[in-house]
């Protein structure tokens, strides 16, 4: 049995919780939407969530599937490529900071 690297027992660790809490924060992010006292008709009755640019939907299209790719990568070569681990980090980071700006966005739209 080879004896894993540092490096590769540190990006281990970080792809494992990237994953993690990519998706608690998704799923914490979407409970508002889910459980709420008013029905959607109400709740969308005064937000006017508009998008000028159809094309500005690229960017969070290809990191979502960039982080699909990555995380199939990943658990396939079951954690044992560092790239590819810390590609998966930095997607999710990444990820993470836009879904949060799109979600601070639409709550302020919806909720209040």
């Amino acid at each position: 049995m080879e004896k894993e690297t540092r490096a590769l027992k540190i990006s281990k660790i970080a792809a494992k919780s990237a994953i993690r809490l990519f998706v608690i924060i998704v799923f914490v992010g979407a409970l508002p939407f889910i459980t709420g006292e008013q029905p959607w008709s109400k709740r969308l009755e005064n937000s006017h969530f508009v998008i000028p640019n159809k094309l500005t939907l690229i960017a969070p299209a290809l990191l979502f599937a960039g982080l699909l790719t990555l995380i199939i990568l990943v658990i396939k070569k079951k954690y044992s490529v560092i790239d590819y681990n810390w590609l998966l980090v930095l997607n999710a980071v990444i990820l993470l900071a836009y879904i949060a700006m799109i979600y601070v966005r639409l709550y302020s739209l919806i909720f209040v």
